[in-house]
């Protein structure tokens, strides 16, 4: 599960510079910052033995509030934005719903063992 963790969060720092790149907005990098969130603790659950069974639920909300926070900037103003924030927020929430996902069935899968 690490290892999707690191590939979720590079997806989601590609989608962020790529943004920025063709925007030059600050607030474009949400993704990446989120990603770089990711990265550390998907790192840390890898790298050091016994952090993992921590680092997963940390991931967990991370994703969670990666997921919430464009979901709620789509609820409020989804017609006032541009295409490409348009763009970036639908690809935000589905890279991190879809992580999010992935971790709850990891907790269940493991919960039944």
């Amino acid at each position: 599960m690490p290892k999707k963790i690191v590939v979720f969060a590079v997806l989601l720092i590609a989608l962020g510079v790529g943004a920025f790149l063709m925007s030059s907005s600050r607030t474009a990098l949400l993704p990446a910052y989120v990603g770089g969130v990711l990265v550390i603790v998907g790192s840390l659950a890898m790298g050091v033995a016994g952090f993992r069974k921590y680092m997963l639920p940390v991931a967990g909300l991370v994703a969670l509030l990666g997921a919430l926070a464009p979901a709620a900037a789509l609820a409020i103003r989804a017609a006032a934005m541009s295409p490409l924030a348009l763009t970036v927020n639908v690809c935000m929430l589905a890279l991190s719903a879809t992580l999010f996902a992935l971790i709850v069935r990891e907790f269940m899968a493991a919960r039944r063992a």
